[in-house]
């Protein structure tokens, strides 16, 4: 009865946000709406999925439902390279700023040549590739950060309201059942995991564009209500989605953004990234220290077989994959390897629920070597000027975050948001001092502060 009358709220609720928006950032240019138009479909669910057009995913590697699919993806990436090249983009000196991921880029290109997929591998690695000229798109604006902010708040003014409307009154688009019939609410995206993957980013970059705009002095009148209601939703969301270890990355996430002073010193911010990087390996050896590791591991909503994860990871030998070199980028469960474990345990077996470990799948002790140093490089590269610059606490936030996520999911190199805004926020951009000072737009005074200046 009430589900029509619901939709038109909806709609005219999200179209109001982006209005205001739209409105509140004057000097952000059309462009960014690519970058948007893919955040939301990466986001939520593929054109084909949201048209009735899609059909089961090609195997375990995250293969393209639809030649639709596909098209929108290269049309994306297509466009965000001319727009990036006509504004005078340093492809050399952005590859030459970003060693340790052209390393590992690299490698994975390599590996093709012993995929049991290449056609595949060669496609999910240029896709992934070509996330760096979707965000080239919005650094090479005029005011970076007030286009970064805009994009990851226009998401969250669509993708939130439209969760939410679909739990309430469409139940079977956004409701799924456990095998003990609890509800698992899944809003716009197609699992509730992911649910939560999309309010722990979007959120955190509410919380950084509230933190932005709101008054210097405390007026009623002058409070972003709007995003007051942003983010009111994507806390009802998370605890709809029931996700902890989104839930757990969100409030971790939020405080190393609001922190200040001594706490956001670099001897704090190096004791939390030594000890984020120590998560994964005390992860595999959560057999051996578990009265240790429990009580860290029921934080994230896990038991110590990480809710049937150890099942997946003991299936994992010499036997299955090349320890040296992995099985290919993207290749293992849809190959043979990955057809033996889903055999053995008798079940469809997508990923390994577990970034480290898929790391090891894709490119064996060389690829999940060349993934820690990366970590390490980029880790100690956004320690800098932490105290004083709000942009740089984010962005060493979202690192920090995507570290312990991927401890119980597998996000690493994989076409996700939690991933491209890591991509985003890791890649040291070029930003040009001519550009900042002929700007027409004001320039925020991060940009100038940081070292990617050319």
């Amino acid at each position: 009865m009430f589900k029509y009358p619901a939709v038109v709220l909806c709609l005219g609720f999200i179209t109001w946000l982006i209005v205001r928006d739209c409105k509140r950032r004057p000097f952000v240019s059309n462009a960014v709406w690519i970058p948007t138009f893919l955040l939301l479909v990466i986001g939520s669910r593929s054109l084909s999925d949201w048209l009735g057009m899609g059909g089961p995913l090609i195997g375990g590697n995250g293969g393209e439902r639809n030649p639709l699919d596909q098209a929108f993806f290269f049309a994306i990436l297509g466009f965000s390279f001319f727009i990036s090249l006509s504004r005078g983009v340093k492809w050399g000196r952005l590859f030459a700023s970003n060693i340790p991921l052209m390393v590992l880029y690299l490698f994975f290109a390599l590996s093709v040549l012993w995929s049991g997929d290449p056609v595949g591998s060669t496609k999910r690695l240029f896709k992934d590739f070509g996330m760096l000229f979707v965000i080239s798109v919005m650094l090479s604006e005029k005011n970076p950060l007030d286009a970064v902010r805009g994009v990851y708040v226009r998401c969250a003014c669509v993708l939130f309201p439209l969760s939410v409307l679909l739990i309430k009154y469409f139940p079977t688009m956004a409701r799924d059942y456990s095998m003990e019939g609890e509800p698992l609410y899944s809003g716009v995206t197609t699992q509730k995991n992911s649910l939560g993957e999309i309010v722990l980013v979007f959120t955190l970059f509410l919380l950084w564009d509230f933190l932005e705009t709101r008054p210097a002095k405390f007026r009623l009148s002058r409070i972003p209500w709007d995003r007051v209601a942003l983010l009111v939703m994507g806390v009802w969301l998370l605890r709809m989605s029931k996700s902890q270890t989104a839930s757990l990355c969100l409030a971790f996430g939020s405080v190393l953004i609001l922190r200040s002073g001594w706490l956001a010193s670099r001897k704090i911010s190096r004791l939390v990234l030594i000890g984020a990087l120590s998560l994964p390996y005390l992860l595999f050896f959560a057999q051996k220290f578990s009265s240790f590791i429990a009580p860290m591991v029921e934080a994230l909503g896990r038991n110590m077989t990480f809710t049937g994860r150890t099942d997946i990871w003991a299936h994992i030998t010499a036997k299955t994959v090349d320890p040296i070199v992995g099985a290919g980028y993207w290749n293992f469960w849809g190959g043979w390897g990955g057809r033996v474990i889903a055999d053995a345990m008798n079940t469809s077996v997508p990923n390994a629920h577990c970034g480290y470990v898929d790391m090891y799948l894709d490119g064996g002790i060389i690829g999940l070597s060349l993934l820690f140093i990366m970590l390490i490089a980029y880790g100690r590269r956004l320690m800098w000027n932490l105290p004083v610059n709000l942009y740089q606490r984010v962005r060493f936030a979202m690192f920090i975050v995507m570290i312990i996520y991927n401890l119980s999911e597998s996000m690493y190199f994989r076409l996700t948001p939690i991933w491209f805004t890591t991509l985003l926020v890791m890649v040291d951009f070029p930003f040009r001092k001519s550009q900042v000072k002929k700007a027409a737009a004001p320039v925020a005074p991060e940009i100038a502060n940081l070292p990617g200046i050319a």
